[in-house]
């Protein structure tokens, strides 16, 4: 009956971990990043430059090496939204972001300290100075998307 028990818990314990599943290379097709602001319902676009590279690194480096902290439930339209985009306009994955965590499937991870920081900075220069995309322009940029939460 013991053995019963622990074959239920390392079965569901297997399961449950599935969903957390992020590999290296899911964000290898990656061709834009859309960082989407949710104060200024617009969004800043990164592409083959060096801010790509180190924004996608940054993703895949903290979903795959960080600790998942928080199990969240929250409503994410009061957060900025990376959305990986591919060469076709096909959206790759969406990351719901807030202060210093990124959020993969329901879970927070912490980003090493003032790494996103950095990012959320860059991004209010260049919309300050008129570099974001107005959320209709988002939308014909990147297929099936919804602008529920912009």
């Amino acid at each position: 009956m013991k053995k019963l028990i622990l074959l239920v818990f390392l079965t569901f314990g297997c399961i449950a971990s599935d969903d957390m599943q992020f590999h290296s290379s899911t964000l290898d097709e990656t061709k834009l990043i859309f960082w989407l602001d949710h104060k200024t319902k617009s969004a800043v676009l990164y592409g083959r430059w060096e801010n790509f590279h180190k924004l996608k690194d940054l993703v895949s480096t903290t979903i795959l090496t960080a600790n998942a902290n928080i199990q969240t439930s929250e409503n994410f339209c009061s957060y900025d939204k990376l959305v990986f985009v591919d060469s076709n306009k096909d959206i790759i994955s969406i990351f719901p972001i807030k202060n210093n965590s990124i959020i993969y499937n329901n879970h927070d991870f912490i980003v090493p300290e003032k790494q996103l920081s950095h990012f959320f900075n860059l991004n209010q220069k260049r919309i300050d100075r008129g570099d974001g995309l107005h959320s209709k322009a988002v939308k014909l940029n990147i297929n099936n998307y919804s602008v529920k939460c912009l």
